[in-house]
């Protein structure tokens, strides 16, 4: 098996959800060849998991340690009265 065809083809499907993923990259490594298992070997020992915690929309990772901060700091700016109601937000779009 063509492992690139395989991956384009795979790739223009369907968004999959982590379980989908999973079986997929299952089924990549059981018919891949020495080249690409050792990428995906070298790419898994880079990958720090416990680290990253999410993403930003522009699919830059958020580790652990930025997002405490983020979450610190909007906590903050809350007490300190710093936000805009629901309300606020609703009547502001209604202008738009």
């Amino acid at each position: 098996m063509n492992i690139n065809r395989y991956f384009c083809i795979t790739l223009t499907q369907k968004i999959m959800g982590v379980p989908e993923l999973k079986k997929e990259l299952h089924d990549y490594i059981d018919h891949a060849d020495e080249r690409f298992l050792k990428m995906v070997f070298a790419m898994s020992r880079e990958y720090n998991p416990a680290s990253i915690v999410g993403y930003n929309v522009d699919g830059s990772p958020i580790t652990k340690e930025a997002h405490v901060k983020r979450v610190v700091s909007a906590s903050k700016r809350v007490k300190s009265g710093d936000f805009i109601t629901q309300e606020d937000v609703e009547k502001e779009v209604e202008n738009w």
